[in-house]
């Protein structure tokens, strides 16, 4: 096995990203899921018996605009939905925010998973090797676990390190020291560790200049990148890397 440990990029690498991709069938599109977000969230606030004002989408696109810029790298999905209860002053409970956090993200389908990704996690993982997620992205830990296991792929991942917890993002050396040492280790492991992603500054660049090698997943929209040890379409060709 040359790589006992694989970290994975989330959009672009396990997911989708960008346009709508063939396959999704009858699954909704991100932006589709996006734009419901509105209907979601006050489905639940009925749920728990609060009034739903009737400008709820315009409070909602208004508070993620300001705790965007308050909060920067830290503006979370959770963040947004503390924030609805405190503008509506809805003395609620950590529970229901919580909830409603879900509901603002919503799903991700099955179908917006590249192909190839399930069976080569499959195989890695019996392999025994150890993987986690580092993602630039608004959804915490605790949505990113939730939305990769309602996939069914959350089994395969042990640490997810997610940029709103820690306030930090990619090429940030920092991000790739906490997610080491989540599994105990540091930078100074001699255990080779291996980066994959689809960004070519922010997956490639950052994990190589932390001394990690890195696999560059082509997109359609990624170009090639001389620092990466593998340039690959096909998961197998992956799997391959790292088992051999």
């Amino acid at each position: 096995m040359k790589y006992p440990i694989v970290f994975w990029d989330s959009g672009g690498t396990i997911f989708h990203s960008g346009k709508r991709p063939e396959g999704f069938g009858s699954s909704p599109s991100p932006a589709v899921v996006r734009i419901n977000r509105t209907f979601r969230t006050g489905l639940a606030l009925q749920m728990f018996g609060y009034a739903v004002p009737a400008d709820l989408e315009a409070v909602i696109d208004r508070l993620e605009q300001e705790l965007r810029l308050r909060h920067k790298l830290h503006f979370s999905i959770e963040v947004l939905a503390e924030s609805v209860f405190a503008h509506l002053g809805i003395d609620h409970r950590k529970e229901e925010a919580l909830f409603l956090a879900d509901a603002l993200c919503g799903p991700r389908y099955r179908a917006w998973v590249w192909e190839g990704v399930a069976e080569a996690l499959e195989t890695l993982h019996r392999a025994g090797v150890q993987m986690g997620v580092i993602a630039d992205t608004h959804l915490t830990g605790r949505l990113m676990r939730r939305v990769l296991a309602g996939v069914g792929l959350a089994d395969f991942f042990g640490p997810i390190n997610c940029s709103c917890d820690l306030g930090v993002q990619k090429p940030d050396g920092r991000v790739f020291e906490t997610a080491l040492n989540t599994l105990g280790l540091d930078r100074s492991t001699d255990t080779p560790v291996l980066y994959v992603g689809d960004h070519v500054v922010k997956d490639i660049g950052g994990a190589t200049a932390f001394g990690w090698d890195a696999a560059l997943h082509l997109t359609g929209n990624t170009k090639a990148s001389d620092q990466a040890v593998l340039t690959f379409e096909d998961y197998n060709d992956l799997v391959q890397l790292v088992l051999d």
